[in-house]
């Protein structure tokens, strides 16, 4: 498998993932749509689980789940 085959797959692991996106004194329980690599970093596109829009936002912002069902990979080398 290339690197980038690779890459795509543990990206994909995000997709359909909810979360909790810190915004100051707020957190907003938030659903991943998309996942890309840019400069090094991993963005998440975030949609609010109730309300409307979307962003792109760092990895760092987002507090996971500690269910096991909803984990994220451990990012190897990402």
């Amino acid at each position: 498998m290339k690197a980038a085959e690779q890459n795509a797959s543990l990206l994909a692991l995000y997709i359909g993932r909810t979360g909790a996106l810190r915004c100051e004194y707020l957190s907003v329980n938030v659903t991943i749509v998309d996942a890309k690599r840019s400069y090094g970093r991993t963005l998440l596109l975030v949609r609010p689980v109730s309300g409307t829009g979307e962003r792109w936002v760092d990895e760092g912002r987002i507090t996971w789940s500690t269910d096991t069902e909803t984990a994220m990979p451990v990012q190897n080398g990402m």
